[in-house]
């Protein structure tokens, strides 16, 4: 028994030595950057897509990377980003590279969970993306309409604060009402108290989550309302 518990506690050991490495042998690129991390069962893409398309809109230089499997991988690409002198990146994670700890020693500016009410996750996905949330990060966004999720993600700490989307009235961002078309999905939300329209190309109420997400992450790091609606209406997903 002890010698599995030996193997089993090796990996996470070898992969945060080696996080540690690249951390030096890159610079330590991510203490001059606001790293924004996406988790999710479904549409921690196309989030991180909207926020991208959000902060570009707002003139910040920015950088996008969608799932880094490696933590080679993942330092290869904030270091590009980082040597052009981007200030954020936005990165869409899986669960099975949380589990890897291919983020271990870097400063997470935002951890983001997506929430399209498609699936629950298993105890591994809860147990990988809680590794991204109890980082540390100086905020979060999470989803307060799924009460186990949020009873889950809301009660690890952040320097700042853990801010909600969602349909309940005490959400910082509030669904509102939503129109779904053919072509495209349009949703209204409320923060701090104003009212406003977003609209996509993404079809399917999923993306009606994706877009709140989007916002709220926007505006806590201090994006204004009309930047977040045309960089939400900027994405074009391609389509195969």
């Amino acid at each position: 028994m002890a010698e599995q518990k030996k193997k089993s506690g090796l990996k996470p050991k070898l992969q945060k030595a080696k996080a540690r490495f690249l951390a030096t042998y890159y610079s330590n690129p991510g203490k001059d950057l606001k790293i924004i991390a996406v988790t999710g069962i479904n549409g921690r893409d196309i989030t991180a897509h909207f926020i991208q398309e959000i902060i570009k809109s707002h003139d910040i230089n920015t950088g996008l990377i969608i799932d880094p499997k490696t933590t080679s991988e993942l330092y290869k690409q904030i270091y590009k980003y980082w040597k052009i002198g981007a200030d954020h990146v936005v990165i869409s994670i899986d669960s099975s590279a949380l589990a890897n700890h291919i983020f271990y020693g870097l400063p997470i500016y935002a951890a983001v969970l997506t929430e399209d009410g498609l699936g629950t996750p298993d105890i591994s996905d809860h147990d990988a993306q809680s590794i991204l949330f109890n980082t540390g990060p100086y905020f979060s966004i999470i989803c307060r309409d799924d009460n186990i999720k949020y009873n889950i993600y809301s009660k690890y700490p952040t320097k700042t604060a853990t801010f909600t989307y969602g349909h309940d009235h005490d959400c910082d961002l509030r669904i509102n009402r939503q129109k779904l078309y053919k072509k495209g999905t349009e949703v209204n939300v409320t923060y701090s108290g104003r009212s406003f329209d977003m609209a996509t190309y993404i079809t399917g109420e999923a993306a009606i989550n994706y877009m709140a997400a989007a916002a709220l992450t926007s505006f806590a790091i201090g994006i204004d309302i009309d930047n977040i609606i045309d960089g939400i209406a900027n994405y074009e997903p391609k389509f195969n």
